[in-house]
C-alpha cells in the first residue's frame, strides 16, 4: 500500500478526479458511476451508506457562493437588468450543480482520505490475549485523524461566516453607493 500523499496533493488529486492516495487511478467509470476502488493502488472509494451525501453540501456550497459572486457582479458591479441578471444566475444555479457533481464527490474523498489516514489500515493484534484490536500506536494515529478533522471543520465553519461576512459588507457598500431610486426594479 502507498504511503498518503501531502494533504495538498490529495486535493488536487481529487481536483483531477484521480485517487487522493496514488494520483493514477480515475475515480469514476461513467458520468456519474464511480469505480469501487483505485485500479493502481486498491484504496476504496466505498464508504459507509451515505457517505457520498456529503457531497451535496459541497456542491450547494459552491454553486451557492458562485451564483451570489455572479449576481453582486452583475447586478451590483455591471448594473444589468434585475430579470436578466437572475436568469443567468437561476441557468447556473441550474446547471452547475450537474457539471460539478463528479468534482464534488471527489473533493469529499479526497478531504476524508486527507483526514482519515489510517482508517483503512487494519487492526494488529492487541487488546485481551486472542482477539484482535488496535495498537496503541493505531489509536494514536486515529485520535490525530480525528484531531486533524476537529481543526478541518473549524478552518471551514470559520470561512464561511467570514464569507457571509464579506457578502453582507459587500451589500451594504453597494447599497450605500447607489441611490434607491437608481436600482434596478424586477
Amino acid at each position: 500500500m502507498p504511503p498518503y500523499p501531502p494533504r495538498t496533493l490529495a486535493f488536487l488529486r481529487g481536483l483531477a478526479l484521480r485517487c487522493p492516495r496514488c494520483g493514477s487511478g480515475r475515480l469514476f467509470r461513467g458520468l456519474f458511476r464511480m469505480h469501487d476502488a483505485c485500479s493502481a493502488c486498491g484504496l476504496t472509494f466505498r464508504r459507509e451508506p451515505g457517505f457520498y451525501l456529503g457531497s451535496i453540501y459541497i456542491n450547494y456550497g459552491i454553486t451557492v457562493i458562485l451564483t451570489g459572486l455572479l449576481y453582486a457582479t452583475l447586478a451590483l458591479g455591471l448594473g444589468l437588468p434585475q430579470r436578466t441578471t437572475l436568469g443567468i444566475c437561476l441557468a447556473v444555479a441550474v446547471l452547475f450543480p450537474l457539471a460539478f457533481f463528479r468534482h464534488a464527490r471527489s473533493f469529499l474523498l479526497a478531504m476524508d482520505s486527507a483526514v482519515n489516514r489510517h482508517q483503512s489500515q487494519p487492526p494488529a493484534a492487541g487488546g485481551t490475549p486472542g482477539e484482535p484490536g488496535l495498537s496503541q500506536a493505531q489509536l494514536r494515529a486515529l485520535s490525530q485523524d480525528d484531531a486533524s478533522a476537529g481543526c478541518m471543520m473549524g478552518i471551514a465553519l470559520a470561512l464561511i461566516v467570514l464569507f457571509g461576512l464579506l457578502m453582507a459588507g459587500v451589500t451594504i457598500y453597494f447599497t450605500m453607493i447607489t441611490p434607491t431610486a437608481s436600482l434596478p426594479s424586477v
